[in-house]
């Protein structure tokens, strides 16, 4: 479970770095930092959503969702989708009617400070578990995207407008390639996907290593949510074993790679005779 403090600290330190590109943004001309400043408040809203849909996420199993509720906490990257969209839309129709303006030499030290706050977030939001991963992809374009408007500001002040200007539509094409980037993976982790070959084969050892004599005929299995698996398994047994003892197997097997892989596994057995034949 993800530490409470982690979770204000990471919502206090990405609330400071929007604040300051925001004012910046407003106060001082540059169109960089204003589209920098979207992607702020957008950077807030995702994680808003990731929070929430994480803790509705921890509740336990009951009537309509037998299985518990885990893949809630994919709500939070359909947030971060929505909200980055919204603003990637606002900052096309913000830079497609721009006519020449003035950047003030404060820009780049708005946009500077808010790239130091930003960086601290994803230091903390990394270390808060594995559902926070798409928030903090995004909180790494805030890097990127914080880098370019220092530099684009920066130049708009001292020369020219339009070296800002090219920055924001650098920094609107960035949000375009983070959002294709990220909806590729939602799709793959909503699409039931299974894990890596490696991880499935060292389930089967770990259960053919429970009891002796016991050998898996087939597995299935799926990632429900970063760390979280289900999945069944045929198992084949000594025909000679009694249920109780058969149930005994199933129940050592089922703790076994609940602990080690957060796997919850339907254990299916039959006679291994009839496994041999099934080969």
């Amino acid at each position: 479970m993800v530490a409470a403090p982690r979770i204000v600290l990471v919502l206090l330190l990405a609330a400071g770095g929007a604040l300051a590109k925001v004012l910046g943004g407003f106060l001082y001309g540059s169109r960089a930092l204003m589209v920098d400043a979207l992607t702020s408040i957008a950077n807030m809203l995702a994680l808003l959503g990731t929070v929430y849909y994480y803790r509705q996420s921890l509740m336990p199993p009951d009537e309509d969702h037998h299985y518990g509720h885990h893949r809630l906490s994919l709500g939070g990257v359909f947030v971060t989708l929505m909200t980055y969209s919204f603003v990637a839309g606002l900052a096309v129709a913000e830079l497609l009617f721009t006519r020449s303006y003035s950047v003030d030499v404060k820009a780049p030290l708005a946009a500077a400070v808010g790239l130091a706050l930003y960086s601290g977030a994803i230091l903390v939001a990394r270390r808060a578990g594995p559902q926070f991963s798409p928030y903090s992809v995004f909180t790494v374009s805030e890097l990127i995207e914080g880098a370019t408007v220092i530099a684009a500001s920066f130049g708009g002040a001292l020369y020219s407008y339009v070296i800002d200007l090219a920055g924001a539509y650098l920094v609107t094409a960035y949000i375009f390639y983070e959002l294709y980037d990220v909806s590729q993976d939602f799709m793959r982790k909503m699409s039931d996907v299974a894990p890596p070959p490696g991880f499935v084969q060292q389930v089967v050892r770990d259960i053919e290593s429970v009891t002796p004599g016991v050998k898996v005929k087939k597995i299935r299995l799926r990632c429900v949510t970063p760390g979280r698996y289900q999945g069944d398994v045929v198992i084949g047994m000594d025909p000679s074993k009694s249920v109780v003892e058969a149930h005994v197997v199933a129940q050592r097997i089922e703790r076994v790679v609940r602990h080690r892989y957060g796997l919850d596994l339907v254990i299916h057995i039959e006679p291994l005779e009839q496994c041999r034949r099934g080969r």
